[in-house]
This record gives C-alpha cells, sequence and structure tokens, in this order.
C-alpha cells in the first residue's frame, strides 16, 4: 500500500502540479524562476542546470552541469524559447539570498527526482512479487524515510525565499510590511511557542511510529496454521 500511494503521489507532485506551478512562477515571478535555476542572463533554448554554485559576483554558475535547452522546453514547451535572465531586472528585485534559494530549490527537486525513481522501481518490484525478497530496496525505502521532510522543508524555503524582496510580489516590499503594533519579544514568543509544539508532536510521532515497528506486522492465516501444525 505504501509503495502505491508513494508512487501516485510522487508522480503527481511533479505532473501535473510541479510542472502547473512551475509555469506560475515563471509567468509572474521571473526574478524567483531566474534565481531559482541560476540563470543570470536571458537565454533562448535556455539549460537547467543541475549541479554548480551561483557566482553573483561574476554572474554565472561555477562548476556548472546542464542539460541544454530543457528549461525553455519545461516552462514553454519549445526548446527554443527565450526564457528571461536576471540581466533583465534590477538588481534591487533579486531575491535576497539568491544562493540559498539556489541550493534550496535543487534540493527539493533532487529529492523529488529521487522519489519518483524510487517509486518505480519498488512498484515494479512489487508487481513482479520480488519487492519483500530485495533487501537493498527495502533498505532504500527504509533509509528514505526523512527524505519527504528534508524536501518539504526546501520546497518552503524555496516559496519564500523566491519572492523576496516582496511581501505583496509587485507592490509592497517585506520592508515595508512590518507591524508597528507587535514586538519583537511578542514574535519571538510565538516562534518558541510553534517550535515546542512541533517538537512535542514529532515526538509524540516517533513514539508512535518506533512502537507500530517493534510490534510489527500481523502474521498471515496461512503462517499461522503452518506454525499450530508444526
Amino acid at each position: 500500500m505504501g509503495v502505491i500511494a508513494g508512487l501516485i503521489s510522487s508522480i503527481v507532485i511533479i505532473f501535473p502540479t510541479g510542472d502547473m506551478h512551475g509555469k506560475y512562477v515563471a509567468r509572474n515571478q521571473p526574478a524567483a524562476i531566474a534565481a531559482m535555476e541560476g540563470l543570470f542572463k536571458t537565454e533562448s533554448g535556455a539549460g537547467m542546470v543541475l549541479m554548480g554554485q551561483p557566482n553573483e559576483e561574476t554572474g554565472q554558475i561555477d562548476n556548472p552541469l546542464v542539460v541544454n535547452d530543457l528549461l525553455s522546453f519545461l516552462i514553454y514547451g519549445t526548446t527554443k524559447a527565450e526564457v528571461q535572465g536576471l540581466d533583465q531586472i534590477p538588481h534591487d528585485q533579486w531575491p535576497t539570498a539568491l544562493p540559498l534559494l539556489f541550493y534550496a530549490y535543487h534540493i527539493m527537486a533532487g529529492l523529488g527526482t529521487w522519489f519518483v525513481l524510487l517509486m518505480i522501481v519498488c512498484a515494479f518490484l512489487l508487481w513482479r512479487d520480488r519487492l519483500t525478497q530485495s533487501r537493498w530496496a527495502l533498505w532504500a525505502l527504509l533509509l528514505s524515510f526523512p527524505l519527504p521532510y528534508i524536501a518539504n522543508t526546501a520546497g518552503w524555503m524555496t516559496a519564500e525565499l523566491g519572492r523576496q524582496p516582496w511581501l505583496i510580489y509587485g507592490l509592497m516590499r517585506t520592508s515595508e510590511g512590518f507591524s508597528n503594533t507587535v514586538s519583537a519579544s511578542n514574535g519571538l514568543f510565538t516562534l518558541i511557542g510553534f517550535m515546542g509544539l512541533y517538537a512535542l508532536l514529532g515526538l509524540l510521532f516517533t513514539v508512535l511510529i518506533y512502537r507500530e515497528i517493534s510490534t510489527g506486522p500481523e502474521p498471515k492465516a496461512a503462517e499461522v496454521e503452518a506454525a499450530h501444525v508444526a
């Protein structure tokens, strides 16, 4: 059940939901998509950077691993489309923490790709009735359990860092949106309260999962009958 649910959800997250959201961001927040992809210069047939280090001083990606034309195709459906780069956007409207945004986005996208590949392989093994005998696949599933939390956090960081320096995109900057009535101590108190709540929920989740794992699965009827006969 977990593999089937994981396969469906992993694919749906990439297409159509992720694909639609990416095109929406490219259309409405060009600075965000350019920073996420490390596209410093406007290009026709823009490639997608799989790995690299964004260098704001030189306006390029250091040590890039690029798939040519892929970014243009994913956004506009053609490999020759022009994608707006950061060179056409005033520097004071660039996302503030550009390198962190680049890395957060690539962590999210990389883990999403891993989830799809892992679920496809495990679904194939399940279909061939070999999943429970494939220890390497079971280990891969087990060791991947914290990765969705990391991907979710990286995705949240991508959204929040990508909209900077705007609170309302194109209308109100973040520096203009602070409250004159809420003090810093009130904000800190609220933050600590939420951190405590989520820490408690995380601890409860860990305890419940550990108890379920310790109990183990219910034995099949045939196995129970065979044990009684023996």
